[in-house]
């Protein structure tokens, strides 16, 4: 907890900011405590709603697995689904136990890894390039803009104006204080 920030501040359960590289970013999860209940098809129904499941299996063999949990790899077909399904469904419950959702880029190929560089690549240049291009057409559009020139101040009389000649002249009188 921080010593500096003020008692109103702070939390009062404390989070873990952790940040993901591309690297260690991979569109494979494993899903951890996962109750042996036979609820695999709630469980993939509740991971297909953020994206097209390709493959999944359960792995008896991971160090987690237990004799009441279960442990599922599964096989997202993008990085995006598999992130948005990590950060909704990571810390959540289902079926009375907590999900651990990790990613697992030691089951990437050399080809998944370059392709999920490559697509990080373009979406980089893309990013730039959509916003050098709106940057620039807006400095275009505000310069193609006719301005016309304005007078702010008071109004003045134009000489050809005529005033009204129907009222009565004024005539310096001295003002009287009662």
């Amino acid at each position: 907890m921080s010593t500096t920030r003020l008692e109103y501040r702070d939390p009062k359960v404390p989070k873990a900011v952790c940040v993901y590289t591309i690297a260690q970013e991979s569109r494979y999860l494993i899903v951890e405590n996962v109750p042996n209940l036979g609820v695999s098809n709630e469980l993939l129904e509740r991971f297909g709603q953020f994206g097209h499941i390709e493959e999944h299996r359960i792995l008896d063999e991971h160090a987690s697995s237990s004799e009441y949990t279960d442990v599922y790899w599964i096989k997202y077909d993008t990085i995006k689904s598999s992130r948005i399904a990590k950060r909704k469904l990571d810390d959540k419950p289902f079926f009375t136990n907590l999900l651990r959702v990790s990613y697992a880029p030691e089951y990437e190929t050399f080809d998944d890894t370059r392709m999920k560089f490559q697509d990080r690549l373009e979406s980089i240049h893309f990013k730039l390039s959509s916003t050098t291009h709106a940057y620039i057409k807006k400095r275009r559009s505000s310069s193609n803009y006719k301005q016309e020139t304005v007078y702010i101040g008071p109004i003045q009389r134009r000489p050809e104006e005529k005033k009204p000649t129907n009222h009565t002249p004024i005539i310096n009188k001295k003002r009287r204080r009662i």
